[in-house]
C-alpha cells in the first residue's frame, strides 16, 4: 500500500508541475504578446510621424524617423518599413543611402529582384562592371530574372585585345604557350605576345602539359617549357602531327603510329590517320573507316565511322563527346563510342567543351546539344563549337562570337576567329595578323 501511495503522490506532483509550467508558459506568451503589441504600436507611431513629413517631401527627416523605428523596434513590419525606407531614399535622391541599403539587403538575403538589377546597373553605369558581376550572379541564382540575365550576358564577355606581328600561329596549350612561325623558324610566345622560347625550330607542336615536340636539324625532340631536351626521336619520324597527354602521333613512311612522349612506339598498329584526345581515347583510320581505341589501344568500337571530326586543337573528344559520321551524316558519340541521338547533320565540327557546331543541308551552321536538339538555329556561314560559353561564328563574311542564347556578344569584325580556351582566343585582322582576345571577367564567370 505504501508503494502504491507513493506512486499516486508522484503522479499528482508531476501533474501539478505540468499545470504550473503550462501556466507559466501561458503567462510568458501573454507577456510577450503584450510587449510585442506595445512595440508595434510605438513603432507605428514613429512611422506615422515620418509619413506626415513625406507629405511635404521632407525626405531626409522622414528617412531619419524610419531609421529610428527600424533600429529601436523589431516587429513583423520591419521588412515592410525597410522597403518603404528604400523608396524614400530613391525618391529623395539619397542615392548613396539607397544603394547602401540595397547592399545590406542583398547580404541579408532580403533583396527583391529589382534591387539586384538596380545595384548592378549602377555599377555598370559607373564603369565598374566587375563589381556588377557577383551581384547579378547572386540575383540570377535567386530569381532567374530575364532582365538580370540579359544584363549579365551583356557585360561578362568584355575583352581586351593584344596585337602581334605574326601571321602564322598554331593553337595554344591551355596555359597559353603559342607555337608561332616568324617567317624563318618556329618558336613560342605567351598570351601577351612576348617570346617565351626562341625561334629556332623547323616544326613545333603545342605543349601538352609540360612538354612539346619540336624539330631541330631534321630530328624531333621533346622539350620542356625552358626549351631543355627531354627525349630524342630515333625512329626516323618524318612528322609529328599531335601531342596530347603523354602520347605523340608520329608519321613514318606515310603511315601514322602512336608513341610515348619519349618516342617509344606503342602497339604494333600503323594507321592511315590517328587523332589523340586528352581523355586518353584515340581515333584511328584504317581502310577508309574510323574506330575509337582505349588507352591500351584496344578497340572501343569497330571501324564503323566514315569520319571523326577534330576540334581547333586537333583533338576528337572534349567534354566526353566526339563528332562522328556514318553514311547518313554526322552525330555525337560518347566515350563508349555509342551514338547520342538518331538525328543526322550534314556536317559537324569537333567538340570544344560546350554545344557542338552542326550544319544543315543548306550549308548553314547552328548548334546542337548532346540530345541532337538544335539549341541555336542554323544561320551562320561557318562556326566552331562552343567553349567558355562562347562560339566563334561567321556572319556576313566576318567572324564574331555568340553566347549560348544565340546573341552576338562580340561583333563580327575578324577575318578569322577561333574558340576560346581558358578565357582567351586567337583571331586575325584584315591584314592576316594574329591578335589575342582576353575576357576581362573570365575568372569571375567561369
Amino acid at each position: 500500500m505504501a508503494k502504491s501511495k507513493n506512486v499516486v503522490t508522484k503522479a499528482r506532483s508531476k501533474a501539478v508541475l505540468a499545470l504550473i509550467l503550462m501556466g507559466a508558459a501561458g503567462w510568458l506568451l501573454s507577456a510577450y504578446t503584450v510587449l510585442t503589441s506595445n512595440e508595434l504600436r510605438l513603432q507605428e507611431a514613429i512611422i506615422r510621424q515620418a509619413d506626415v513629413l513625406l507629405q511635404d517631401k521632407l525626405y531626409v527627416r522622414a528617412a531619419a524617423q524610419y531609421l529610428t523605428a527600424l533600429d529601436t523596434y523589431h516587429t513583423e513590419r520591419n521588412l515592410e518599413y525597410e522597403t518603404e525606407l528604400l523608396n524614400i531614399y530613391r525618391d529623395g535622391g539619397m542615392m548613396n543611402e539607397y544603394y547602401g541599403l540595397i547592399e545590406d539587403r542583398i547580404e541579408g538575403g532580403r533583396a527583391a529582384a529589382g534591387e539586384y538589377l538596380a545595384l548592378a546597373q549602377m555599377y555598370v553605369d559607373g564603369e565598374s562592371a566587375g563589381r556588377a558581376i557577383p551581384v547579378l550572379q547572386q540575383g540570377i541564382e535567386a530569381y532567374q530574372d530575364a532582365e538580370m540575365i540579359q544584363l549579365y550576358e551583356s557585360i561578362r564577355y568584355a575583352y581586351r585585345p593584344t596585337s602581334t606581328v605574326y601571321t602564322q600561329m598554331a593553337m595554344p596549350s591551355s596555359d597559353w604557350y603559342i607555337p608561332v612561325y616568324n617567317g624563318t623558324a618556329w618558336g613560342y610566345v605567351g598570351d601577351n605576345g612576348r617570346t617565351l622560347l626562341d625561334f629556332q625550330y623547323e616544326d613545333a607542336s603545342c605543349f601538352a602539359g609540360s612538354y612539346a615536340a619540336v624539330k631541330l636539324d631534321g630530328v624531333y625532340t621533346l622539350i620542356d617549357k625552358n626549351g631543355y631536351w627531354n627525349a630524342v626521336d630515333k625512329n626516323g619520324l618524318e612528322d609529328v602531327t599531335q601531342i596530347a597527354g603523354k602520347r605523340i602521333v608520329g608519321v613514318k613512311n606515310g603511315t601514322y603510329g602512336i608513341y610515348t612522349n619519349t618516342f617509344t612506339p606503342l602497339g604494333t598498329g600503323s594507321y592511315e590517320n590517328a587523332v589523340l584526345s586528352d581523355n586518353g581515347l584515340t581515333a584511328v583510320r584504317q581502310g577508309g573507316k574510323w574506330a575509337v581505341l582505349d588507352e591500351e589501344l584496344q578497340e572501343v568500337t569497330g571501324y564503323s565511322f566514315t569520319d571523326i571530326a577534330v576540334n581547333s586543337r586537333g583533338q576528337a573528344f572534349a567534354s566526353h563527346y566526339a563528332a562522328a559520321a556514318d553514311e547518313s551524316g554526322y552525330f555525337l558519340i560518347n566515350e563508349k563510342g555509342e551514338p547520342c541521338f538518331e538525328t543526322r547533320f550534314a556536317g559537324m565540327k569537333g567538340m570544344e567543351g560546350g554545344l557542338a557546331a552542326a550544319m544543315d543541308s543548306s550549308g548553314l551552321w547552328g548548334f546542337t546539344n548532346e540530345k541532337g536538339e538544335l539549341v541555336v538555329a542554323c544561320q551562320y556561314e561557318d562556326a566552331f563549337s562552343f567553349s567558355d560559353d562562347l562560339a566563334a561564328v561567321k556572319y556576313a563574311g566576318k567572324w564574331g562570337y555568340i553566347n549560348r542564347y544565340g546573341t552576338m556578344v562580340i561583333e563580327p569584325q575578324f577575318a578569322q576567329a577561333f574558340p576560346f580556351l581558358e578565357g582567351r582566343a586567337l583571331v586575325t585582322d584584315e591584314l592576316g595578323n594574329y591578335r589575342i582576345l582576353e575576357l576581362m571577367y573570365y575568372s569571375q564567370t567561369k
